[in-house]
This record gives structure tokens, sequence and C-alpha cells, in this order.
């Protein structure tokens, strides 16, 4: 069964959306696009200085192995982060 690892983060609010953007894609997608077990993943920005990303893989195992890569100490503060299992996707 799919598991998800849901990161939140501080970021600068007002900060460059270019910059925020080129970093993810040059990056920070590349790298966990490339973790094993990968499906899919979405960023997200409330406007007020939490992102949060949302990445599923296939199995709860590589879910797991996967948080560390997610939440690198030279990256944003982590707010929280954990795994779950998806139980409906539409």
């Amino acid at each position: 069964m799919a598991h998800a690892v849901v990161v939140q983060v501080r970021i600068e609010p007002g900060s460059d959306i270019e910059h925020r953007h080129a970093i993810l894609n040059d990056f920070v997608i590349p790298e966990v696009k490339a973790l094993p077990g990968f499906q899919k993943g979405i960023w997200l920005n409330d406007g007020s200085g939490t992102g949060t990303c949302v990445v599923v893989f296939g199995s709860e195992d590589d879910a797991r192995a996967a948080v560390a890569p997610l939440t690198p100490a030279n990256g944003p503060a982590v707010v929280s982060a954990g795994v779950y299992e998806v139980e409906i996707e539409v």
C-alpha cells in the first residue's frame, strides 16, 4: 500500500517565488523523483511562512527511508515530518 511523507517547513513570507521554484525544480524535485518507490509529489505554500510537501511512495519502507533526504540539515527549518498510509486517492 502507498505511503506519503508529509513535511512542513518554514519559508520566508514574501520571499522570491522564482528563486524558490528554481531551487525546487533544479535540485529538490529531481532528487526526490530519484528516491526508491517515488510515485508523485506536491509542494504547497500557505503564503504566511509555512511550506508543505506531500510525497507519495509505493511502500511504507520507501516512505520511511525518504524522510531523511526530504529533511536535510542544510534545507529550510523543519516544522514537522511524518509518514502516513494513503487510504484513499481520487
